[in-house]
């Protein structure tokens, strides 16, 4: 049943996140069309874009993060007996990465909710996209966590050490 639900989350997420690069593409290829052809660009195509942007990127971060998608650089060869202090690590360090995002998004949330912050054009409330950058940051911060912990990615583990 958990298993079902993540893999339910993480395809809501990829799909989310496939559709605001497809909406991304389609803006900017409308705006640059209008501005050389017809002199007249989307108005409000670039803040649009820039909420489709921090959209796109937070929510493919627990996506990647549940894959282990991550760039990895193996620049020390560690010994087989520390693999697991390594992924320990990487998954702490991770976590403490994303929770610093997550609280940092979520205190400028709250700063733009109290100045009552909004685009300048189509008046998108700037508090909004911070929580939603906040919340997504908080769910990678967790994947990392449990990551760290053990509770998932042992056949990813298996695969690693099959290669």
């Amino acid at each position: 049943m958990a298993h079902a639900r993540e893999g339910r989350i993480e395809r809501a997420l990829t799909a989310v996140g496939t559709l605001s690069l497809l909406a991304l593409m389609l803006i900017v290829f409308i705006d640059v069309a209008g501005r050389n052809l017809f002199n007249s660009p989307l108005l409000w195509g670039t803040e649009v874009m820039e909420v489709l942007l921090g959209l796109m990127v937070f929510v493919f971060y627990p996506v990647i993060a549940r894959r282990h998608g991550h760039i990895v650089v193996d620049l020390v060869p560690v010994p087989r007996a520390l693999r697991g202090f390594q992924r320990l690590l990487a998954g702490a360090v991770g976590a403490a990465l994303f929770g610093v995002i997550a609280w940092t998004c979520g205190r400028q949330a709250l700063r733009s909710a109290d100045y009552g912050d909004a685009s300048a054009i189509l008046g998108i409330p700037t508090a909004w996209v911070l929580w939603g950058m906040a919340l997504l940051a908080c769910l990678s911060a967790l994947i990392f966590l449990a990551q760290a912990l053990g509770a998932w990615g042992r056949e990813t583990v298996l695969a690693e050490e099959a290669r």
